[in-house]
């Protein structure tokens, strides 16, 4: 049916915007809607948000990143001459003005701004268990706005609904946390301190999803240690927690059989520092649509919160440790540093396995993994020289800036590059000790003979 509709949105659409000028919307910027211009990053959300996001616009160009903004309004108000489209749901005429972006401008990156209230998502069909806390049916799914020529048909299918374009979100509930949000974003891309990968929770084998060196911290003793203390964020520039999950908090199974918290959304507000990037391998945590007694969507309280990541990666419905998308989407941004496009790469990848997924035969329970995936923060962050952003640290190695991992041997290296000069006095002094321990040394030997 989506797709039908958009057979008939490519001729309308050109219709619309001769009548643009004549809608009585103060709000519609009829030049912005006719302008086939290339550019990267399409941005949607409420007109309330647009001085806002006139700011990350701005920001985003002095990136090499160029964007556009427009709202639900003004969507609304474009297609609501349109007799085929204008009784459609939102999500609908969204997916059709995206769909109609990809194609007159090439975009690249799609950012909802809002929550489900204010930019919703679709929900479509896709039955797998979900341990009674959410519908077994029906997933919520961003990358419904990502596939130009989305077929129902094709949805657990191996490449089915193959997405064209990288989809984030900023799932704030009013101005006033987006212009927190978006002050963490700038800070962050503008410049990210060199530190640790971080990877916490149940052991797993991160040799073989990392091509970075990373500190491990199990959930024992010293990890809840870290986390009570607030320092397990200390120092780090990317995060990756694999645990067991609900909608609000990170759990791990003790050996005596009890669950055990490692985080929850309440504990976020004791993360005194700021971070890149902050990978939930685990259910549920990305959940904007399923309330909970013990808080909110834990990667919401993380990305919104003044401290803490500045984009996170969750799931909102079920996960799987047998998955490969973790571990493809690292190593492609370790190599471009484009954050969408290599989560991009990396779903379609995992989409086209013929090892997973079969051309007849729905493999709905995996294909919901793809679905159900999110990126809360800026979806065309790209980072320059992504692996000289990760440092070598142990619990007994001082976080140093000249200190960098040789990635062919793993072994510490000094980059001379960023290594500042000796201090003159400083480089006297050794030279003066040097001297001396010679002399000892000779007027021992001179004595021994």
């Amino acid at each position: 049916m989506a797709h039908n509709g958009r057979i008939n949105i490519l001729f309308v659409f050109s219709i619309s915007f001769l009548l643009v000028p004549m809608l009585p919307i103060t709000t519609i910027r009829a030049e912005n809607i006719s302008n086939s211009d290339p550019y990267d990053l399409l941005i949607i959300g409420p007109e309330a948000y647009r001085s806002s996001l006139q700011r990350f616009i701005d920001f985003k160009r002095t990136q090499g990143i160029i964007a556009k903004y427009f709202s639900i309004e003004e969507i609304n108000a474009c297609l609501a001459a349109i007799k085929s489209i204008a009784d459609l749901p939102l999500t609908e005429k969204i997916h059709a003005f995206v769909s109609r972006e990809y194609e007159r401008s090439g975009i690249k990156y799609l950012l909802l701004a809002g929550t489900y209230a204010s930019v919703p998502t679709k929900y479509v069909y896709s039955p797998s268990y979900e341990f009674e806390i959410a519908d077994f049916n029906y997933k919520p799914t961003d990358w419904y706005y990502a596939v130009p020529e989305w077929k129902d048909s094709q949805i657990g299918l191996l490449r089915g609904n193959l997405p064209e374009i990288a989809v984030g979100r900023l799932p704030v509930k009013d101005e006033e946390e987006l212009e927190r949000l978006l002050s963490k974003i700038i800070l962050v891309e503008g410049r990210l301190r060199a530190g640790s990968f971080l990877v916490f929770g149940d052991s797993i084998e991160s040799e073989a999803l990392l091509s970075v060196p990373y500190v491990f911290y199990e959930a024992d003793g010293n990890l809840t240690e870290k986390i009570k203390s607030n320092t397990l964020f200390h120092g780090v520039s990317y995060a990756m927690s694999c645990s067991h999950g609900s909608p609000s908090t990170l759990w791990t199974k003790e050996t005596d059989g009890e669950w055990k918290a490692l985080l929850s959304s309440k504990d976020i507000k004791g993360i005194e520092s700021i971070y890149g990037i902050h990978y939930l391998f685990a259910c549920f945590t990305g959940a904007l649509d399923l309330e909970v007694e013990e808080g909110e969507s834990l990667a919401r309280a993380l990305i919104v919160s003044a401290k803490g990541p500045a984009l996170v990666i969750a799931s909102s419905r079920t996960d799987g440790s047998d998955t490969e998308i973790p571990s493809y989407f690292w190593n492609a941004f370790f190599e471009t540093g484009d954050v969408g496009r290599s989560f991009l790469y990396a779903l379609r990848r995992y989409l086209s396995d013929p090892s997973i997924f079969s051309k007849e035969t729905p493999r709905y329970q995996y294909y919901n993994f793809y679905l159900t995936k999110v990126i809360y923060g800026d979806v065309s962050w790209r980072v320059k020289d992504p692996r000289r952003t990760v440092l070598a640290l142990s619990e007994n190695l001082p976080m140093n800036p000249s200190m960098i991992m040789d990635l062919e041997t793993h072994a510490l290296v000094i980059d001379t590059e960023r290594k500042k000069p000796m201090d003159p006095f400083i480089a006297i002094y050794n030279f003066l000790l040097v001297s001396m321990m010679g002399l000892i040394m000779m007027a021992f030997i001179n004595g021994k003979r």
